[in-house]
């Protein structure tokens, strides 16, 4: 096995750049424990030579060529050429590289594209439910900020009758001060609440709208 950045990954060749070739090379593209290595077919125009150039993957148009090299971990055939199988099995003879025949490497793309679906339509049912609850807290959040603005409202038309009332009783009225400024001092720290609500409430906002970009990305 080679090393590619201090870790360790599987070599991959694959034989074949038809669409079975090239759905291998997408499946394997984002791995970060296979890193395919070369691709053969003699069509220069195949789908998956195609896309193996514009990855900077080496493309050979025969498999002897591609194999003089440093052979792989693992070699795929997706030419489904009974024949080309039957001399790739004779070439690889007495060396470690395990060659993966087309009916193998089907299965095995299919379970691992079953597995993977079944793993985002999870993933989608928890990042929905935590949409859904976040959705409800800031529902819930909104009206108890809309109760507390309403409360505090009130209280600033009870402080102000105090300072009127103070004026009025002029020094008789120091009563009506105290509770003026303690119910001023009661809205500041009100409002103060309610911004910092508002800020968590932009959070959860937030939050959501990342949960929005993580559905979008499993589907």
């Amino acid at each position: 096995m080679g090393e590619l950045f201090g870790k360790e990954v599987f070599t991959i060749g694959i034989i074949g750049g038809g669409r079975g070739g090239l759905g291998l090379l997408k499946f394997f593209g984002t791995s970060s424990v296979a890193r395919v290595v070369f691709m053969v077919d003699p069509n220069p125009s195949a789908l998956g030579i195609a896309e193996a150039r514009s990855r900077g993957i080496r493309t050979y148009a025969d498999d002897e060529e591609a194999m003089r090299g440093e052979l792989p971990d693992f070699l795929f055939d997706a030419s489904g050429d009974a024949d080309l199988e039957t001399r790739i099995r004779q070439r690889l003879r007495g060396t470690s590289t395990m060659l993966i025949t087309p009916l193998t490497s089907r299965m095995m793309v299919e379970v691992l594209t079953e597995n993977n679906a079944r793993m985002r339509e999870e993933i989608s049912e928890v990042v929905s439910t935590i949409k859904s609850e976040l959705s409800t807290s800031l529902d819930a959040s909104n009206s108890i900020v809309a109760r507390i603005n309403s409360i505090m409202s009130n209280m600033q038309m009870l402080a102000l009758n105090a300072s009127i009332e103070a004026s009025k009783a002029g020094v008789h009225g120091r009563g009506f001060t105290v509770v003026a400024d303690h119910l001023g001092k009661s809205v500041e720290a009100v409002r103060n609440l309610t911004q910092e609500i508002n800020r968590v409430n932009e959070n959860i906002i937030h939050v959501s709208h990342r949960s929005d970009t993580v559905l979008e990305k499993l589907k």
